[in-house]
């Protein structure tokens, strides 16, 4: 069976071809992208331990923070002088939920790099620790950059954040110039979920999906394959999707999404759903390809 992946929503909630301007004072939806039995963003304290809110008294520009180049490349930064290539470093306004259901508040916090007439700004999650400090979940869960994408807002829901973000589609947004965001509109819920000590960002309607960046993908013709699929790049990422038959295809090259080697993010979706529900996955293109029917 092949379908036309026209590539109408992503995450949760998508509107494709929408008008930038539409996204002021939107308010993303927060039902629509969260999975029914998600933990409350109201925490609860705990009887040992940190108050539940303890993370609100944290200075997040007091904190060691690290810059996401991309999945090989994650640097320390210092917030306090340039790097060596003269860029400079701002922490912008905390959002607060409980993102990985222990019942501690943790934090969505932006940090953004000018670089000349460069911009880029990531948000990332702090995890609450139980000894009252927060840890940086490295891989960015939205982020803006100039002739990129861009974050309207990230707001708190029930297991963590929702991203409302314009994504810039290659082929479909090249003639915007560079200080306009892209068309591609997406709403989307994040939370966080730990394995080991690895701390990956989940998509919070279907748990199974990546909660980074999802890019678009062509608008082209797919088909049904078997799907063996993580929500983390690593190799040893253990499987969200194992052998499930789903329509699948590979997103575009993005900035957020490179130096994978040998994985890639792909779009999948099941046979009797619709792209407009897709979510994101890790896959190995060479086993995919092998089982596609």
């Amino acid at each position: 069976m092949v379908v036309i992946a026209g590539l109408a929503v992503t995450g949760c909630a998508v509107g494709a071809q929408a008008s930038p301007s539409s996204a002021v004072g939107a308010q993303a939806s927060p039902t629509s992208a969260v999975a029914p039995g998600a933990p409350s963003t109201t925490p609860t304290p705990t009887a040992t331990g940190p108050a539940a809110d303890a993370i609100r008294d944290l200075n997040p520009a007091e904190l060691a923070w690290q810059w996401f180049e991309n999945h090989s490349r994650i640097e320390p930064v210092d917030l306090t002088q340039p790097d060596q290539y003269g860029r400079t470093y701002t922490i912008g306004a905390p959002v607060y939920a409980d993102a990985d259901g222990d019942g501690l508040e943790d934090m969505a916090v932006p940090i953004a790099q000018l670089d000349g007439n460069g911009f880029r700004e990531q948000w990332h999650i702090w995890l609450a620790t139980a000894e009252g400090s927060a840890e940086q979940v490295t891989i960015p869960i939205a982020w803006t950059a100039r002739c990129g994408d861009a974050t309207e807002s990230v707001t708190a829901t029930d297991g963590g954040f929702v991203v409302h973000e314009f994504l810039r589609e290659p082929v479909i947004d090249d003639h915007l110039p560079c200080a306009q965001p892209g068309t591609f509109e997406v709403t989307r819920g994040v939370g966080v979920r730990s394995d080991g000590q690895t701390r990956t960002p989940v998509n919070l309607a279907d748990p199974r999906g990546y909660g980074g960046v999802c890019p678009t993908h062509q608008r082209t013709e797919t088909g049904i394959t078997k799907v063996w699929g993580s929500v983390g790049p690593d190799l040893a990422a253990p499987l969200s999707i194992d052998g499930e038959e789903m329509y699948l295809i590979l997103t575009h090259p993005h900035t957020l999404t490179a130096e994978v080697n040998p994985k890639r993010l792909a779009s999948v979706w099941p046979p009797d759903g619709h792209v407009d529900n897709r979510i994101c996955v890790w896959i190995d293109p060479v086993r995919s390809e092998n089982s596609a029917e």
